[in-house]
């Protein structure tokens, strides 16, 4: 199943909405090593889930790995492809 740019962006930002809505009990910013900690945990998960649960599909996972890398930038700024 191929996605259009827009509609993996608008996967993204659901997820970010929904990580949004969890934190509002806790403020605390994270280091970008925190990051991506957590999204060497959802990687494990995958990969766990990929090996044991007979291939499961990794679109849950990965839009959960965009928007923990996307909250990272929000959080430390986003630097632009120069080349």
């Amino acid at each position: 199943m191929n996605t259009n740019r827009s509609e993996v962006y608008h996967a993204i930002d659901t997820e970010r909405d929904y990580q949004e809505s969890l934190a509002r009990h806790t403020v605390k910013d994270q280091s970008p090593m925190e990051h991506l900690a957590i999204i060497e945990v959802i990687a494990a998960r995958m990969k766990q889930d990929f090996y044991y649960e007979a291939g499961q599909p990794a679109g849950d996972y990965m839009r959960k790995i965009a928007a923990v890398a996307v909250y990272c930038m929000e959080q430390h700024g986003a630097i632009n492809r120069s080349n």
